[in-house]
């Protein structure tokens, strides 16, 4: 069983995932227009939930994706793993829509503008790109890792108990029922 590996897992998930959420609903660019000689610039904010609104959706099911890896066992836990990762890659891919500087100028509507991109994005592609790393650790080597506890699960789930082990475990003080 390979309990330290299976909590490094998690750390490492749950911080990119954290990352990511964090950085992407911040301000990922900052439009400056010229408006005129007595104020030179304006300054529009864009957050990332402007340009990128898949990336909150995705991280939350790439979080959820971890919860579900901690319940599973075998083969589920590997398909879990792959949709981390897929959620990871996701958050990447609409990270790098800032980058797009006539998507944003257009959407904002101003002419002559320049754009800014702040460090945010960056940062939202590593958690995404961190989440995609755990996915696919998750997938490989999840196999290993230890599931949850067994501890309430029939042991004779197939066979109905015989009438003396019915009686002996009365004997015992459990309830057989």
């Amino acid at each position: 069983m390979n309990r330290r590996a299976l909590y490094a897992w998690l750390v490492l998930s749950v911080a990119a995932g954290a990352l990511a959420l964090f950085a992407g609903g911040r301000v990922w660019a900052q439009l400056l227009a010229p408006t005129g000689p007595a104020s030179p610039e304006t300054v529009h904010d864009v957050s990332g939930a402007d340009v990128a609104p898949v990336v909150t959706p995705v991280v939350l099911a790439a979080l959820a994706g971890c919860v579900a890896v901690l319940a599973t066992k075998g083969v589920f836990r590997q398909v879990v793993g792959v949709l981390v990762a897929i959620c990871g890659g996701a958050a990447v891919v609409g990270m790098t829509r800032v980058f797009d500087d006539m998507l944003l100028l257009e959407a904002a509507d101003l002419p002559g503008a320049s754009v800014n991109v702040t460090v945010w994005p960056w940062l939202t592609g590593l958690g995404g790109l961190l989440l995609v790393v755990s996915g696919l650790w998750a997938a490989v080597a999840g196999k290993s890792w230890p599931g949850m506890s067994s501890r309430y699960d029939r042991a004779d789930r197939g066979k109905p108990p015989s009438e003396r082990s019915m009686w002996d475990a009365i004997d015992r003080g459990d309830d057989p029922t």
